[in-house]
């Protein structure tokens, strides 16, 4: 329990005496003790102070003491002790009158109690004070870090955070998900979820105070990586302690390493499951069954259907997230891999329902499209794989369209020209542009492939690449430079559309 008036006032061997005050007056913690006979302390406060004063520098004035507990008020200061002496033999009237109005404790200090005892008893019971904190908050964060070496680390942490800071808690993931809390919190979920947008940037805030519901709730970011991953929130209704924001604190770090910890456990499953991928659109099929057991990768069995979903810049994180948790492609034990940044492909059996399930994500997620191919044989995956590449590449459609197989197999210009020799033309006509990705951060590959994708609509690409036109027109302009091509030339457009379909497939 904090320091207070009532503290001072309980014990006996200071002998004083409530004059004036409400209970609540009296329970406010006190920050320090000062000895003052300045008509004005203001100077000396921060507020929460006991004032220790005789009074012998007020005059008697009724307006002297009603100014005297306004700049105390004014100041912050928690109580007032008056010494009780020759030069004021009782506590002055005016003064009892003017705390009383302001709800001020005042407590009459008796002659023989020193005003140096009263301030050391309270700097004694700050500091004890502040110990009890210090090991609260230190046996909190050691059971809290029990915690993070449980099974369920992100549970235990949150219930054990919210036992100790006597609050409820709610753990949620960067879109906002529930992923653990006390039931206590979960009705304020939806208000919740309104201000999280203000915390998603990893430049934003480092967290947010709000009101629900007439109590306290912060929300704090879980940074992993540089990117946020998660929120916590953390409700009641009295502000936290400085030793509870240190508890709270210390649950933040874990539930990051938790996350970082989780995060990288996913690299490694996101990196088997592109191995069997690879090896199974490379046609070795027993290969990428064997490979998937030693993995522990779900390679499903029998035709398969294989699919290509993308999203532009930005989305990246959120397609293959998205595409990992979807419950209708772990319903088909779907292998999910992300063969590129904003390149999610797909091996699912077919089934009732399948293509629904593709059409549905590819929905959800800003932008995205895909493609994909009718069943076949396993041993056939590498054609299905060419043609549906092929497909997604040539006809990039609108958001959210999803392009079946009878689409695959009208590409068939492309299988007549899939040649060694017809790839080598095309790697020769695109090397300048592909030398030029190399040593820029700008992808004038997929710009072109954009330009000519939308039949040379300069708004239309700019718009898909998320770009001014005039960035898009400086941009084509160092694409015709360094092909040396004129690009205004139906002809030149067809060879090169060609060629960028014909690369997909080295």
């Amino acid at each position: 329990m904090p320091l207070t008036a009532q503290t001072l006032l309980d014990r006996p061997d200071f002998k004083l005496q409530r004059v004036s005050g409400s209970p609540k007056a009296f329970r406010a913690p006190l920050s320090w003790a000062l000895i003052s006979e300045l008509p004005d302390p203001r100077p000396y406060l921060d507020g929460g102070e006991i004032v220790l004063t005789t009074g012998s520098r007020i005059s008697g004035a009724t307006t002297s003491w009603k100014q005297y507990v306004g700049r105390l008020v004014d100041s912050g200061a928690a109580a007032l002790g008056f010494g009780v002496s020759s030069y004021y033999p009782e506590v002055p009237e005016p003064l009892a009158g003017a705390a009383r109005e302001a709800d001020m404790a005042l407590m009459a200090v008796p002659p023989e109690t020193q005003f140096a005892r009263v301030s050391r008893a309270v700097a004694d019971g700050i500091y004890d004070e502040r110990q009890k904190e210090l090991n609260f908050a230190v046996a909190a964060q050691r059971d809290l870090t029990r915690a993070s070496l449980s099974p369920y680390a992100a549970r235990a942490i949150v219930d054990r955070l919210a036992k100790a800071v006597r609050a409820w808690v709610l753990l949620l993931d960067h879109q906002g998900s529930l992923r653990a809390g006390v039931s206590a919190g979960r009705m304020h979920l939806d208000r919740i979820r309104i201000d999280l947008p203000r915390l998603r940037d990893a430049n934003a805030a480092s967290s947010l105070s709000i009101t629900v519901a007439g109590e306290t709730v912060g929300l704090l970011p879980l940074v992993v990586r540089g990117s946020v991953r998660g929120f916590l929130a953390v409700g009641r209704s009295t502000p936290l302690g400085s030793a509870e924001q240190s508890i709270v604190t210390t649950a933040v770090s874990l539930l990051a390493a938790d996350l970082h910890n989780a995060r990288s456990v996913l690299d490694v499953q996101r990196r088997n499951r592109l191995a069997v991928f690879q090896i199974a659109i490379e046609g070795d099929i027993a290969m990428a069954t064997a490979t998937a057991q030693t993995l522990d990768v779900d390679f499903p069995e029998g035709d398969l259907r294989v699919a290509v979903l993308g999203v532009p810049t930005g989305h990246e994180a959120e397609l293959i997230d998205h595409a990992e948790r979807d419950h209708g492609l772990r319903c088909l034990s779907a292998l999910v891999a992300e063969r590129e940044k904003g390149r999610v492909v797909v091996l699912m059996p077919p089934a009732e329902g399948d293509i629904r399930t593709l059409e549905s994500l590819v929905r959800r997620i800003p932008r995205a499209r895909g493609a994909v191919s009718d069943p076949t044989p396993a041993a056939q995956l590498p054609e299905a794989w060419r043609e549906v590449r092929s497909v997604f590449s040539s006809a990039p459609g609108t958001a959210g369209h999803l392009a079946h197989g009878s689409d695959v197999a009208t590409a068939g210009l492309l299988r007549h020209l899939n040649t060694d020799q017809a790839r080598t033309w095309a790697r020769t006509l695109l090397a300048p542009l592909t030398e030029k990705d190399r040593n820029s951060k700008i992808d004038l590959r997929h710009t072109l492939r954009t330009f000519l994708a939308h039949n040379g609509q300069s708004d239309a690409s700019a718009t898909s690449l998320g770009v001014h036109r005039h960035t898009l027109r400086y941009r084509m302009g160092k694409v015709a430079e360094a092909l040396e091509r004129d690009l205004d030339d139906p002809s030149t457009r067809a060879e090169l559309w060609i060629a960028l379909q014909l690369s997909d497939q080295l």
